[in-house]
């Protein structure tokens, strides 16, 4: 599993954590957010930024649990930015935590740091490379690996504190089951990239949900407040500040943010400096702001006070300089290799012709708002060509588009389109309203009240109701014109909408054809009635002369009865 992923459902294609990223590892495509592994530097801006908590951190707990279940010796080592993130006041407190979750020792990562910057010394008095770059922190080492490739050899060739440390414990217990616990999501890359003494890495968030999940808290223990200078690694300026400095002839530099990184790099590059000792945290703030800091006991300052408290007192190395070294030799020297990032550069030509699509057709369109996570719209452009982003992701081409498409559909549309404000004046009407109310132009009707056109009445309801009147009919008097009239209130601007389509020719016709209709059916009475009356006559003509007829017959038959009884 990569170490960032994503939440699909919860990308909500805001464009914040490109905004954000220091290097625009991100994709975007297809309304969706995606980090590009080969690309980032696993600084953790997207994950502390994305406001829908879109970006996934692996956890690797179960790592951690799996390796004690079986049996082996779990080493908890502890950065010393610990003291910023737990309430607790030392390590003591903390490894009574650990101990319930199962780790079977916890040293602080503050030993390997005094090894780090040990060496670091060392290098400046030797003065082995005129540019002298920390390596401490993953995320930096992976800019200058993958951006400044070129100053990859200014990098010194030194492990970090985490791998100086584990070293050493695995110099003590190789069996050990090594774990690194501190606020950096780069640790874990760092870990299977370069270590091979650190078996894992957990985040001090990770930890926090684990010692939630088995109701572990730290116990309060008598802690050791001797100082440490190794300590101070967490703060800006850290590194420097626990090193022996006199009499080095180097000039100390400490940067912190991904900004100044960028910038000192580029100054560095430039070929103008020289015997620079250059400290560099990707982290604005530095390691007391990781983005696994979460809970901080304290704001940025308060949380200086509290390194600082923790490390100062008497300012003595840890451990003692003069046998440790002997004592529990440890290899630091590593070799960091560049891994340049790689994209195709678009020809002048390309980059005009994907500007085009995105609405710049000249400087002047180039606005470079930043709406779309990119500093200027020909670095988006650039992305674009590469496939990182798309053209619609441009807030003001899309919103020109949306508004150019809006004005011409009111603009082609034959009903008529008043909008009206709550003190019931026109606000702005479309062309087919011009036509209906017989106004030569668009601004004879704006800021004038709507009873000048139309009686109020409607707009009056729906303002004080707030329910919508939809498709009423509707006599204009004044334009002499029936109209189906729609007024809905949008609220959140406070604007009335009227639409009212022209119907004068249809209720014309259909009053035509109800007319006819009405002469129809009185036309088809009168048949009706007339009819019945022939009829009447002709039953009563049959009627006298069946009548006759029958009074004939009977007679005669009367006298041919009367005959035959005479024979």
């Amino acid at each position: 599993m990569e170490i960032l992923g994503l939440k699909k459902a919860n990308c909500k294609s805001c464009h914040k954590c490109i905004r954000v990223c220091p290097v625009k590892s991100i994709e975007f495509s297809g309304q969706q957010a995606k980090i590009i592994g080969s690309e980032c530097i696993l600084c953790g801006q997207c994950v502390v930024t994305c406001p829908q908590n879109a970006k996934v951190v692996r956890s690797d707990v179960r790592r951690v649990k799996a390796a004690m279940a079986e049996g082996r010796r779990v080493v908890a080592s502890l950065a010393p930015s610990f003291i910023v993130d737990f309430p607790v006041d030392g390590i003591e407190e903390m490894a009574s935590m650990l101990e319930k979750l199962g780790f079977a020792d916890t040293q602080e990562t503050a030993l390997g740091a005094y090894l780090v910057k040990s060496e670091y010394e060392r290098m400046v008095r030797e003065k082995r490379q005129d540019i002298i770059l920390s390596t401490c922190c993953p995320s930096a080492v992976r800019l200058v690996q993958k951006y400044y490739p070129q100053l990859v050899g200014c990098l010194a060739p030194v492990v970090s504190p985490m791998e100086a440390h584990a070293r050493y414990v695995k110099e003590r217990d190789p069996e050990a089951f090594v774990v690194f616990i501190g606020p950096c999501i780069s640790k874990k890359a760092e870990a299977e990239d370069f270590s091979h003494a650190v078996d894992c890495v957990l985040t001090f968030e990770e930890l926090k949900a684990w010692a939630q999940e088995e109701k572990a808290e730290p116990e309060v223990r008598d802690c050791d407040l001797g100082g440490r200078r190794s300590r101070f690694f967490p703060k800006p300026g850290g590194i420097i500040q626990s090193m022996d400095r006199e009499g080095t002839g180097y000039r100390y530099y400490a940067v912190d943010g991904p900004e100044k990184c960028v910038t000192a790099l580029r100054d560095i590059q430039s070929g103008r400096l020289h015997n620079v000792f250059l400290e560099m945290n990707i982290c604005e703030g530095g390691c007391i702001n990781g983005p696994m800091i979460r809970s901080r006991q304290g704001g940025v300052l308060e949380c200086q006070d509290r390194v600082t408290d923790y490390a100062a007192p008497g300012f003595p190395d840890l451990p003692p300089r003069r046998d440790f070294r002997t004592e529990y030799p440890v290899p630091l020297a590593c070799a960091i290799p560049a891994a340049p990032v790689r994209e195709k550069v678009p020809t002048p030509e390309e980059l005009a012709a994907i500007l085009e699509k995105m609405g710049k057709t000249s400087p002047l369109d180039e606005l470079n708002c930043g709406s779309c996570g990119y500093p200027t719209c020909r670095e988006k452009a650039k992305a674009v060509f590469n496939g990182k982003a798309e053209v619609t992701m441009c807030l003001p081409y899309m919103r020109e588009r949306a508004e150019s498409l809006s004005d011409k559909i009111i603009g082609s549309t034959p009903n008529a389109i008043l909008v009206v404000g709550e003190d019931l004046t026109v606000q702005q009407m479309n062309n087919a309203a011009c036509r209906l109310f017989g106004l030569e132009r668009q601004d004879a009707a704006v800021h004038k009240p709507v009873e000048n056109f139309l009686d109020p009445v409607d707009f009056i309801f729906v303002l004080e109701d707030g329910r919508p009147i939809r498709d009423r009919k509707l006599w204009l008097e004044r334009q002499e014109k029936f109209v189906e009239e729609t007024i809905v209130y949008d609220i959140e601007n406070k604007l009335l909408l009227a639409i009212m389509k022209d119907v004068t020719a249809e209720e014309r016709e259909n009053r035509r054809a109800q007319e006819l209709r009405q002469q129809t059916l009185e036309v088809t009475d009168r048949i009706i009635q007339k009819q019945m009356r022939t009829v009447q006559e002709i039953a009563s003509l049959l009627g006298e002369t069946t009548a006759e007829t029958k009074v004939a017959l009977t007679k005669l038959r009367g006298a041919v009865a009367e005959e035959k009884g005479h024979e």
